[in-house]
């Protein structure tokens, strides 16, 4: 009997030793998760995102036999994104070390040979070659022979070999699919694509549907193409984004009828959803130096039905109030001309000066196309300027004329592609203070994403300013470079970024010079964080002196990424702080600083 007790025992003994362990039912097991990719970092940062025990890692498991479960089930998912990364003889294996605390869980990666690109073909669904065969070049779908047979490159080529086609006068082409076939003895991907080519049109009548108020010139003027001409699809998507950017639109759908005429045009169908012209809104705005402010804007976009804005703003703050009227007619007298009109008045109170002005404009823009902008006008101002030498009085008469290149992705929040600006106003005196000088600008920002998980992005811009043709001195103060405050340098007061007099009020100069960089993490889908340093000063001759150190200073920011735009809530803090600096500047507001 005793014997018997001492066999159970020793079996239950080797049945727990092999058991899987189990954590108390009260606390489980906690673990973590290191994914080992060794030569493709990019490819280890996929695999981290997308691997399930690294997005569960909170949430403890019940036993090791569950942990486990979880781990394998996770192999099959990232072989598939170590497939898709070209790598189809990929070995994953996992291992547990249950003597660390937490858990450690590490996945390990054998890449093995790349698979490379060794042949693209296109056939009809005959299996013969299609028309314009001979000019194609695998290139331009982004295809080149001898790169790693990535999968997301070979199906995002089928849109490009479409658009091949659609851009050549082949408005129903269409791509049934695409087979792709590895040879493991050579490590190589041959792919072959089937399209349906259709027949060559040229454009026809554009048939217009859903206008309202407005009228059907807007429409038609702003088509990119001309009928009779080789149909382009890209003409096409241009003619719909430029529609949508009137904002008179709520939907904007543009394709060809389903068969070509037998005149060998096709009909382009528009079918559009008007969206209401009117809009009235506002918004509050706070920094340390200009205090709390509100803004109040009433617009309409379509006074006359031909896109016609007029825009009225109101502003009301502790530091200035205006208000300001603007009028654009859009596609005056040619295309991609546009009249602009604007009349303001304003009262700002710094602590450099005390100012009232009004101003009159009117000016054309032109649309010069790849994302480039240009414009001239007749300006004219008058101003009174208080500051601690006394009151000076001042009308000009000026020339403003600017030219904009901006080919980045979003207006509030861009995070690729470049702008770049050049602004020159001459001016002279009409009465008052005799003053005649050139005020210039040049600005130029940049936006690049980091890593492929688009997480995280860079931004950097700088600008210089100059004012050439007349003495500090003799410059009203109001109308001298500063530096300083939201979309500066954020760390200093707004103007605060330059000379200080002897009653630490900012002096101004004739030339300003100011660099920024800012590091944008998005934690998730509506919050992020900025890291960013600024620096800048101001110059009492026409160009910078760089002899003489920029005023630098560090910040950071939250980002709450909401419908109409980020909202941001930055603070800053001066490296160089004097004594009339603060010690930290905060700005609330809507859109990135740059």
């Amino acid at each position: 009997m005793a014997l018997r007790r001492l066999v159970i025992l020793a079996i239950l003994a080797l049945i727990a030793d092999r058991a899987p362990a189990r954590a108390d039912s009260a606390e489980g097991i906690s673990y973590r998760t290191q994914i080992i990719v060794p030569g493709d970092p990019d490819l280890a940062s996929e695999m981290h995102d997308i691997s399930h025990l690294v997005a569960k890692e909170g949430a403890k498991v019940d036993s090791e036999l569950t942990l486990r479960r979880r781990a394998t089930a996770d192999l099959d998912q990232l072989a598939a994104a170590a497939h898709a990364a070209g790598y189809y003889d990929a070995e994953l294996a996992y291992d547990i070390d249950s003597k660390n605390r937490p858990w450690l869980v590490s996945v390990k990666v054998k890449l093995g040979t790349p698979y490379r690109l060794r042949e693209i073909r296109v056939v009809t669904p005959q299996g013969d070659v299609p028309p314009l065969a001979e000019r194609f070049d695998p290139a331009t779908l982004g295809l080149e022979l001898g790169i790693r047979a990535r999968s997301a490159p070979v199906i995002e080529a089928e849109a490009k070999l479409l658009g091949y086609y659609t851009t050549r006068g082949r408005p129903l082409a269409r791509v049934t699919g695409h087979e792709a076939i590895i040879d493991r003895a050579d490590h190589s991907m041959h792919v072959t694509y089937t399209i349906v080519v259709g027949p060559s049109a040229a454009f026809g009548k554009a048939e217009i549907n859903g206008l309202k108020a407005v009228d059907r010139r807007f429409v038609l003027n702003r088509l990119a193409w001309k009928e009779g001409a080789q149909y382009d699809s890209s003409e096409v998507d241009s003619t719909q984004q430029t529609l949508v950017a009137s904002n008179l639109f709520a939907t904007v759908k543009i394709a060809p009828a389903e068969t070509v005429g037998a005149d060998g045009r096709i009909p382009i169908r528009i079918v559009v959803t008007e969206r209401p012209p009117r809009t009235i809104g506002g918004g509050l705005y706070y920094d340390s130096s200009l205090g709390l402010g509100a803004k109040a804007f009433w617009e309409h976009r379509n006074l006359f039905g031909e896109g016609e804005l007029l825009h009225l703003e109101a502003t009301l703050a502790q530091s200035d109030y205006g208000l300001l009227a603007q009028f654009k007619r859009p596609y005056f007298l040619v295309q991609g001309l546009d009249l602009r009109a604007e009349a303001s008045v304003a009262d700002l109170m710094t602590d450099a000066y005390d100012s009232k002005r009004a101003t009159v404009f009117t000016g054309l823009d032109y649309d010069f196309g790849g994302k480039i902008v240009g414009g001239l006008g007749v300006e004219a101002l008058k101003g009174r300027v208080e500051d601690d030498t006394g009151t000076q009085d001042y009308t000009l008469a000026g020339l403003p004329t600017f030219v904009r290149r901006d080919d980045t992705d979003d207006l509030l929040n861009p995070t690729r592609g470049t702008r770049l600006g050049l602004t020159a106003t001459p001016y002279t005196s009409l009465s008052g203070s005799s003053l005649t000088f050139l005020n210039a600008k040049l600005t130029a920002s940049g936006y690049q994403k980091l890593g492929s998980s688009g997480r995280f992005g860079l931004a950097g811009f700088g600008s210089m300013g100059s004012i050439a043709g007349t003495s500090l001195n003799a410059l009203p103060r109001d109308l001298r470079l500063y530096e300083g405050g939201g979309g500066s340098v954020r760390a200093y007061g707004y103007q605060r970024a330059g000379p200080l007099d002897q009653f630490d009020n900012p002096l101004g100069g004739l030339s300003s010079l100011v660099l920024g960089l800012e590091l944008r993490t998005k934690i998730t889908d509506t919050i992020g964080f900025v890291n960013f340093i600024e620096g800048g000063n101001v110059y009492d001759s026409s160009l910078p002196d760089l002899s003489q150190p920029l005023l630098w200073g560090p910040g950071i920011g939250i980002r709450y990424f909401s419908p109409i735009g980020p909202l941001r809530f930055d603070i800053a803090t001066p490296l160089d702080r004097r004594s009339g600096d603060g010690i930290v500047q905060v700005y609330i507001s809507l859109g990135q600083a740059f």
